[in-house]
């Protein structure tokens, strides 16, 4: 029965029955008007002809007995040969129809077993070509995911060996007796497996972030504020390197967005400008926005750019920064994931912004610049 519900029957029925409703009406049209225009002709003799009438009546009788019978067989073959056509051109139809989706079919199924490079036919019905084409662009996607993931988890075993290989080192030294066990060597590994817990909370918010399901609670609440936190949280790292973090803005700038993320995205910017900088020298953040009266016409951005002097970025690199783990040249040891700015530019964009970088070149600074909407 299983038959019965493929798209070939169900075309090849299509077929059958317009031919078997285009017959039902040839039926009763042609019975109608033939027999009307049949009686009509017969009584055109009038009233003269009355006795004539009388007398032929009942061979008019049979005559029209025969035409009737004689329609009914023509009709009836015609039907017949209608259906046996509309069968065969159903079933050739059903045919050039099903093959091409039989193609999209196995191309899927090469797909969903992870053969992304699969060729998928180029068909020539309108609706069935974009059909091809979307499936095309899935395998193109498929294989890039499938590709990123790869890479990242080449990456992150990567970033992780780095940590592991000195607290084992560290401590296979301690028990060897190479090495005391004193405050120095713990605290070493207290510090890698500091990293390590960095990196799987980074991995986690990278995760979210790929997958739309970072989370972000937009209030009606005071930028400026909240870029003050994130300064607070690095004033001692900048003062133990004697670098000057400035900071302009309005006194209070109101805008819907998420504080803890948003100061987690500044945090970010900051940290990274200050590892940019060298020592004693200056970071800068500007907070801008439309004026307390611009109440009317289109939203207007607010801006908060975090700006160094420090080691810049080469030509291409403005994009490259926010790839998950690169580094510019002479960061490897910075101490980062390599993946906060991806985070920061994820957060930004949850909410309607985006995160910019540029760069006048190589020991010239760089500028990171946050969007957000007003409104």
């Amino acid at each position: 029965m299983s038959w019965w519900r493929s798209l070939r029957a169900r075309l090849v029925l299509s077929h059958v029955l317009v031919a078997l409703a285009s017959g039902v009406v040839t039926v009763v049209v042609v019975r109608l008007v033939a027999l009307q225009r049949w009686d009509q002709a017969t009584r055109m003799g009038g009233p003269g002809h009355m006795g004539g009438q009388v007398r032929a009546r009942a061979s008019m009788a049979d005559v029209r007995g025969e035409f009737v019978a004689s329609v009914d067989r023509a009709v009836l073959t015609g039907v017949l040969v209608g259906l046996v056509v509309a069968l065969l051109l159903g079933a050739a139809a059903a045919r050039r129809t099903a093959r091409p989706l039989e193609q999209l079919r196995a191309a899927t199924h090469q797909l969903s077993s992870g053969r992304y490079d699969v060729d998928v036919p180029h068909l020539e019905t309108v609706e069935l070509a974009d059909l091809g084409s979307d499936v095309r662009e899935l395998g193109d996607r498929l294989a890039r995911t499938e590709a990123r993931r790869a890479r990242l988890i080449g990456e992150v075993a990567h970033e992780m060996r780095t940590p592991l290989t000195v607290t084992r080192g560290y401590a296979e030294a301690m028990i060897d007796g190479v090495m005391p066990a004193d405050e120095a060597g713990l605290r070493t590994v207290v510090d890698q497996t500091r990293r390590l817990e960095r990196l799987a909370e980074d991995l986690s918010s990278l995760s979210r972030a790929e997958e739309g399901r970072l989370e972000v609670r937009r209030v009606r609440a005071d930028l400026v504020e909240t870029v003050v936190t994130a300064l607070t949280a690095v004033q001692d790292e900048a003062a133990a390197r004697d670098l000057s973090v400035e900071l302009s803005a309005p006194p209070r700038l109101e805008v819907a967005h998420d504080p803890d993320r948003i100061a987690q995205v500044v945090t970010n910017l900051l940290t990274n400008a200050l590892r940019a900088s060298g020592d004693g020298g200056r970071v800068e953040v500007v907070v801008s926005g439309p004026g307390a009266g611009a109440t009317t016409g289109p939203p207007l951005p607010v801006t908060v750019e975090v700006v160094d002097h420090g080691v810049g970025l080469r030509p291409g690199e403005e994009a490259m920064v926010f790839e998950r783990f690169y580094r510019g040249e002479g960061r490897a040891g910075d101490g980062g994931s390599g993946i906060g700015l991806t985070i920061a530019r994820a957060l930004v964009r949850a909410h309607g912004g985006d995160l910019v970088a540029r760069s006048e070149g190589p020991g010239r600074g760089s500028r990171f610049t946050v969007t957000l909407p007003a409104r």
